[in-house]
């Protein structure tokens, strides 16, 4: 290895210059190394001035850095950056540092301000106010309308175009919160006591468009025409909606069919045109009705059907693989004298049918109801990653206010797994940037030396970590 001397000004600069082959390829490139100030080039000796001058002052304290570096390099760099700045103002440093914990830590938020104590947040939004009493006042702000509506106003410019293609779907958040939006809910087989959290999403880009929320004890099926109302009076022009057998309805797809709103929707099985659906095709696995989808082997056919007095698009499809698995279930949980074996119906194992108010391509329109799964991976992450669950407020105004700070979460939990690709997970990513810390000086601040793994992560973010930090 070799030491090469720059000159700036009437200061001389040392680095040290070494080759090193690239991984996995046959190519080297030249790799250097600041050493510091030149002392004195016979006995090498150097000087990195500002390591030398912060050593020489007193530590303050040594704080979790990594994970909010990252977080706010990101964030500082999405659309929704400027909406807080814009929105919150005064009190935009105090919504960054709970936005934080919320996507670093996902602790209860009584714990908030002693994670905050511990970590660069601090440094990052000094303003903060993470008291217990502070954030309960802060999640009311949150929760008024007025504030509400003014975020959404400024949000939803950033993110849509004229038309937007959304998947709608809704979740169950069960609490003991003594409010009218809390109710007996029956869902998926099981009754609790909860709030039915509802979640649009916008298809193209799978960011989080809106949200709101109704009573337990209200079902899927009556909720869609308010949302789509709702989200027109906040500007969200909807063109195309992807919805679940939860929204099938009458009054429901015959509103997206006056509203020129184009749809694909999962029919229930005990709709009369499903049965007919499947009667009338009965040739399913001919050759000709054969597409690909991801690694499995489905039959697709269109079949083109009356609706509500709508013309309309009927898909059935057959997945021969689960078709065994159910017709085998189905077969083991009979009568071991068989006398039940007149009763039992196989004619809808392995099948679903998707009813569409457009021509699609038997090819893609599997793959295009299954983009509904977005919407599911949102609720995964709000109850995993952000641990939505349980809920511990005390109040409805509180309760929206928390609902907005996820809902914010969210999208900015969206725009990290955006940049760190498919095979790092955000949870992963932050777990080992937790341990990276630094140091705080009178007036600096000082990061650690970087782990490969942690570099990696930055690398796969395109974040750079700085030798050194002002506060």
């Amino acid at each position: 290895m070799a030491i090469r001397y720059k000159t700036f000004g009437k200061q001389e600069y040392a680095y040290r210059i070494w080759n090193e082959k690239k991984p996995l390829s046959p190519k080297w490139v030249q790799r250097s190394q600041y050493l510091g100030v030149v002392i004195d080039k016979e006995k090498g000796i150097y000087e990195k001035r500002n390591e030398v001058k912060h050593l020489q002052q007193q530590e303050r304290c040594i704080l979790d850095y990594g994970d909010s570096y990252l977080l706010n390099s990101i964030s500082s760099q999405l659309p929704i950056w400027g909406v807080l700045k814009t929105v919150f103002s005064e009190f935009f440093d105090t919504l960054m540092a709970l936005i934080l914990h919320r996507v670093a830590d996902g602790q209860a938020m009584c714990h908030a301000e002693d994670w905050y104590d511990g970590n660069y947040a601090s440094r990052l939004f000094p303003l903060a106010d993470l008291s217990s009493q502070n954030i309960s006042r802060f999640m009311s702000y949150l929760g008024t309308e007025r504030i509400q509506r003014s975020f959404f106003k400024a949000y939803i410019p950033h993110i849509q175009k004229d038309k937007v293609g959304i998947v709608i779907d809704s979740t169950g958040l069960p609490n003991e919160i003594n409010m009218p939006v809390t109710d007996w809910g029956h869902h998926n087989g099981g009754i609790e006591f909860e709030t039915r959290l509802i979640l649009a999403i916008d298809r193209e880009s799978g960011l989080p468009l809106y949200f709101r929320y109704v009573a337990g004890n209200i079902g899927d099926v009556t909720t869609l025409a308010n949302t789509i109302t709702e989200m027109k009076k906040s500007g969200i022009n909807v063109s195309s909606a992807l919805i679940d057998a939860g929204y099938f309805s009458e009054s429901n797809l015959t509103a997206l069919f006056a509203a020129g709103i184009s749809f694909l929707v999962r029919m229930p099985s005990n709709r009369t045109v499903y049965q007919s659906v499947i009667v009338s095709n009965s040739d399913i696995e001919s050759p000709q009705y054969a597409v690909k989808y991801d690694k499995r082997g489905l039959f697709v056919k269109e079949t083109e059907v009356e609706i509500y007095g709508y013309k309309a698009f009927a898909y059935l499809v057959l997945d021969s693989a689960r078709r065994g698995r159910e017709i085998s279930k189905a077969v083991a949980q009979m009568q071991d004298d068989g006398s039940d074996i007149g009763k039992t119906d196989f004619s809808n194992c392995g099948k679903m049918v998707l009813l569409s108010s457009e021509r699609i391509d038997t090819k893609d329109v599997v793959p295009l109801y299954y983009t509904r799964q977005i919407a599911e991976r949102m609720f995964g992450i709000a109850k995993s990653d952000l641990n939505i669950l349980p809920l511990r407020t005390h109040s409805e105004p509180n309760f929206k206010g928390f609902m907005l700070l996820v809902f914010i979460s969210l999208i900015i939990s969206c725009g990290l797994k955006t940049r760190l690709g498919p095979r790092t997970s955000v949870e992963h990513a932050l777990a080992v940037l937790r341990t990276l810390k630094c140091k705080v000086f009178d007036d600096a601040v000082l990061p650690s030396e970087v782990t490969k793994k942690q570099r990696l992560i930055l690398e796969a973010a395109n974040v750079l970590v700085p030798k050194c930090c002002g506060i």
